[in-house]
């Protein structure tokens, strides 16, 4: 049978993005053009093999025993596709109904176009830069590392490599492909040959671009369609890890492409843009974490140094009264104990009412302590330290209220769901599950013009005025009820600071992504893990840093039940300290747990039950202090 188009798509671990990028190829209203699909697993661990198998027995799957990275990946499905045009398409994509005859049409209408790509937007709707790019040259990566490009989106001279001045609405010539999306003429790539299997993952659709255009073809930027990227990538951009990764490969990449003195001074000038990002990237991680308990230490030593004159001028009827002893000392301290226990609690990470209320008596007990213990010179005056219990809590609760970062009720996003009654209901059924905090301001009929209907606040021809009247957080599309077209046409017009999400056919799992800056986002109704939630990874790391700190002090004896093992011991236990390792962790190989949560190195593992992916999940989703404090005194003797 002849094929038209070969649609390649890698998938590693994102089972319920990948279901609906199948769905929406399926989708696809075409006119006598005749497409297959080959799907490349790379040892995903999360059910994507089955799933495609029982859910889609008619695509060609590659099943990898192991994560041979997207390149090599690509090369095994474009080796044994019969298509005339190839498609690679990512897994968390979905494309227009009109996507392929689109992308087919113009193909065959420009025999001098090797390659093209198309339109893409984020989650939000809004558009993504990458869809038109130039080549990395020195100038276009300077402008892009500094900031130029950001300050400047629209400079042909500053952003030049995302093509800022081309109006990203009209056709153009370009030079670079999103391996995203990269449409591409069968006979090019016979003739310029397949990716390069050295770029594990980025780079590569540049290296396959700039092989593209130097075989003597073009490629073009055609925004006669467009297509969701939701980038729910399994390395977040604001990881230490990516920007190894990326440019890692642009490392690669000019080694290949640029030779002599300028090759030599372009790697230089990346590996220097490499560490001044991991840098940045490390000291705003700092930064965040300390940031707001400094600042309401600092409010409370304000606030109770004020009191304090207020309290002498009153009751001693002398506002000097304190200056001779050693109060602001006693005052600053206190503040920073107060500050220091609230951080250690979690309220920093979860700033419920009940928590600050933890974290203030926690602080008071401690000064207490701290108050018994001291000579009667050092000692504050009693009233002092119950004006700061007090001021302490008033303050913190300001503080949270002005940061946003108050939860004292979980904050409710307010929801309008666009689909036809039955499918609305289901909808909300798996928000419930999910157990997702919303609150649903009403049904939006998809159909326009629509009759009145009591089960409908109105027709999606109001939605924008819906979703402005009503102040909606966020609209739940449902595909079975609308086009993959209507919905990104709605997207785009509706207000940027709406966030949206997909509803999918069996409505058990809705799926969207807020911001090209975002992940995909995944509301599924069978797995919520605990240390997905910043909470309990503060208290983890707690745990971490406290029984590090002990195990330290224990170590004598420690080396004793660890058989001397002096070297790795104290190896171990400093890689704690210093958040290098975690005590308790995942069992196996790290690509059994790579796609949950802090997936770090770890000093102990957890039990041998069951397979590694189900063991690992049953921790990663129950995960409890007192499971790892469990797992930690059973295993003392493993420490080294």
């Amino acid at each position: 049978m002849k094929v038209d188009i070969s649609i390649i798509i890698v998938n590693y671990n994102v089972r319920h993005f990948i279901k609906r990028t199948i769905e929406s190829v399926y989708a696809s209203k075409v006119d006598g053009v005749t497409f297959d699909i080959h799907v490349v697993d790379n040892a995903s661990i999360d059910g994507s093999v089955d799933m495609i198998r029982s859910s889609f027995p008619e695509v060609h799957l590659i099943a990898n025993k192991d994560n041979v990275g997207f390149s090599t990946a690509n090369n095994q499905a474009i080796s044994v596709a019969k298509g005339d045009y190839i498609l690679v398409l990512n897994p968390d994509t979905v494309i227009q109904e009109d996507t392929l005859q689109v992308c087919y049409d113009y193909m065959i209408n420009h025999k001098d176009v090797g390659a093209l790509g198309v339109k893409m937007i984020d989650g939000a709707g809004n558009f993504l830069p990458e869809s038109k790019r130039d080549l990395p040259t020195v100038w276009n990566s300077l402008a892009k590392l500094s900031g130029l490009a950001s300050i400047f989106p629209k400079s042909k001279m500053f952003n030049g490599y995302a093509l800022g001045h081309l109006d990203e609405d009209e056709r153009h010539s370009i030079q670079v492909l999103c391996g995203a999306f990269m449409f591409v003429s069968k006979s090019v790539i016979d003739k310029v040959g397949m990716f390069d299997e050295r770029f594990f993952m980025y780079g590569e659709d540049i290296d396959w671009s700039r092989r593209i255009i130097e075989g003597g073809f073009e490629i073009h930027y055609v925004p006669d369609t467009t297509i969701i990227h939701f980038k729910g990538e399994s390395t977040k951009k604001a990881s230490l890890n990516y920007v190894k990764t990326f440019y890692g490969a642009m490392g690669l990449y000019v080694e290949k492409h640029y030779s002599g003195g300028v090759g030599k001074w372009f790697s230089r000038f990346l590996k220097l843009g490499i560490g001044l990002r991991a840098g940045i990237s490390g000291l705003k991680r700092i930064l965040m974490t300390i940031l707001w308990p400094l600042i309401d230490a600092g409010l409370i030593g304000v606030a109770l140094f004020g009191f304090s004159k207020v309290w002498a001028s009153q009751y001693f009827g002398d506002s000097s009264y304190y200056e001779k002893s050693n109060l602001e000392w006693n005052i600053v301290l206190y503040a920073l104990i107060w500050a220091f226990v609230l951080w250690f609690v979690g309220y920093y990470q979860k700033s419920k009412w009940q928590k600050r209320m933890v974290g203030v008596l926690s602080g008071l007990a401690s000064i207490l302590v701290l108050y018994a213990l001291l000579p009667d010179e050092y000692r504050s005056s009693r009233v002092i330290i119950l004006a700061g219990t007090i001021i302490s809590f008033i303050i913190t609760s300001i503080s949270s209220l002005l940061s946003n970062r108050h939860t004292d009720s979980e904050t409710q996003k307010n929801i309008l769901i666009v689909a036809e009654k039955k499918v609305a209901t289901e909808i909300i059924k798996s928000l419930e599950k999910a157990d997702i905090k919303s609150h649903i301001l009403g049904i939006v009929n998809p159909k326009s013009g629509a009759a009145k209907n009591l089960d409908y606040l109105n027709d999606i021809s109001q939605l924008k005025l819906l979703s402005k009247v009503l102040k909606a957080d966020e609209i739940i599309f449902s595909s079975d009820n609308m086009s993959m077209k209507e919905i990104m046409k709605q997207m785009v017009h509706l207000d940027t600071r709406l966030s949206y999400k997909i509803a999918g056919d069996d409505s058990l799992s809705i799926l969207g992504s807020n911001s090209k800056n975002t992940t995909g986002e995944l509301y599924n109704v069978n797995i919520k893990y605990n240390l997905a939630d910043g909470y309990y990874q503060h208290i983890k790391r707690v745990f971490d840093f406290s029984f590090g700190l002990l195990l330290l002090v224990f170590s004598p004896i420690l080396l004793v039940v660890n058989r001397f093992a002096v070297v790795g011991l104290l190896r171990n236990i400093i890689q704690v300290i210093f958040g290098m390792k975690t005590l308790v962790g995942y069992r196996g190989d790290k690509e059994d747990f790579q796609n949950l949560p802090i997936s770090s190195d770890n000093v102990i593992t957890i039990s041998a039950e069951g397979e590694n992916h189900t063991s690992n999940m049953h921790y990663a989703r129950d995960y409890s202090v007192w499971k790892d404090l469990e797992i930690l005194l059973k295993n003392l003797t493993k420490l080294a």
